[in-house]
């Protein structure tokens, strides 16, 4: 099999510059183009969703329902007190499943997922991990893991997942494991906004892929695994400092730390109809940092968002959105235009409690007021959720025209 690459890998002085194979996506060689920073857009990749196209556009969301008498904010009672998790769809409220001994969720926030339409969860409880889907359990796997992948494919569940402690993952099939390894570091987790929300696994040219790299410092190999095959990359060397990877067309997207005159610190692919942009905390030249967004228009120009070291960056061809806690503990995002901040204090619990479609941004925001519920700013709608409790993760689904 020929694995066609583009790097993105690129030093800072333009005279380091990597050339591409000829027979590699994206026209001329980077030695050609790379000296006026005018390098043509790569191909059209093939299986990159369209959500500026949507005629109607469904907001789900997850939330953790407590008693009126439980300070669910101290928790003191952690892994003992009662409490139902919530699947709503828009205003609806389509789940309402209470806390059980054996019940295959628990309330932290990371261990809710959203799959087309449907409640995915996980826990762990004892020696073992619980999934479940709806609020049933699906299967239990052996050892405490936390889920970096999830993928439907038909009525089967692929799984991709961590040992809590300790190295290595497992890919699984419903809950029966296809491919394991006692060391190795896979590609993207379910909170990372640039994966999806199946997370580091996910499907290209109709093919389950995720890669992982394996290996310590000068010694790192790079593996795509496509259907459970374990494709090493012999073109990456084991010396690169790889922040991000994805497939896209058949295509391979690589993202090193020195991209054109741009030095990154942490950077994402976010691969588009007519080339790729770039998200990523950059280097401003005075020793801080800048959140911002290299666009597939021009690589050269790095549009910013906000200052600092933290933000959760969210990109699609027609918006890009960066959101972080502000000093005062608020939270605020960011567009290159306009700033926006919560009006009281709010929990930033991670990057799933906002999400962006198209131009649509939505984000839930749970203040810690106890008394106050949570609301969430859906494009220019806002919706009071009248729980007591917290929102933990919203999403958004989109039906493309016919």
């Amino acid at each position: 099999m020929k694995t066609h690459v583009l790097f993105l890998l690129l030093a800072a002085a333009v005279s380091g510059c990597i050339p591409m194979e000829d027979d590699l996506i994206g026209g001329p060689s980077r030695t050609e183009t790379g000296r006026d920073g005018q390098t043509p857009a790569p191909g059209r990749p093939t299986d990159v969703p369209k959500p500026s196209a949507a005629t109607d556009t469904i907001l789900y969301y997850t939330a953790v329902r407590y008693p009126a008498s439980y300070d669910w904010q101290r928790d003191t009672a952690y892994g003992n007190s009662t409490f139902e998790l919530l699947l709503c769809r828009n205003n609806t409220t389509l789940l309402t499943l209470p806390s059980g001994p054996q019940a295959p969720f628990c309330p932290d926030p990371d261990r809710h997922h959203i799959l087309n339409g449907h409640l995915y969860t996980e826990r762990m409880l004892g020696s073992e991990t619980l999934i479940g889907r709806d609020g049933e359990e699906l299967f239990r796997i052996e050892g405490r893991e936390f889920l970096v992948g999830l993928l439907e494919e038909g009525d089967d569940l692929l799984t991709l997942s961590r040992p809590a402690s300790g190295h290595g993952f497992s890919y699984r099939r419903n809950g029966k494991t296809l491919l394991t390894r006692l060391e190795g570091t896979p590609y993207g987790n379910l909170t990372d906004p640039s994966y999806g929300p199946s997370g580091a696994l996910y499907r290209d040219n109709g093919q389950a892929v995720f890669f992982f790299r394996s290996g310590y410092v000068n010694h790192v190999v790079h593996y795509l695994v496509r259907d459970g095959d374990e494709i090493p990359l012999d073109n990456i060397l084991p010396t690169a400092n790889i922040l991000d990877i994805k497939l896209h067309g058949s295509s391979i997207f690589t993202l090193s730390p020195s991209f054109f005159k741009h030095l990154m610190y942490e950077g994402r692919v976010w691969p588009e109809e007519s080339g790729y942009s770039i998200t990523g905390r950059f280097s401003d030249g005075k020793g801080g940092y800048i959140q911002g967004l290299l666009p597939v228009a021009s690589w050269t120009t790095l549009i910013p968002l906000c200052t600092g070291d933290f933000a959760y960056l969210y990109h699609s061809p027609e918006a890009t959105y960066a959101v972080k806690e502000g000093p005062d503990g608020s939270v605020r995002w960011f567009t290159p235009e306009e700033e926006f901040r919560s009006e009281a204090p709010c929990y930033l619990f991670s990057a799933a409690c906002a999400t962006l479609a198209g131009r649509r941004f939505v984000i839930a925001l749970n203040p810690k007021n106890i008394h106050e519920p949570p609301r969430i700013l859906n494009g220019d709608r806002v919706l009071d959720t009248g729980l007591y409790g917290y929102v933990s993760r919203v999403a958004l689904e989109i039906n493309l025209p016919n």
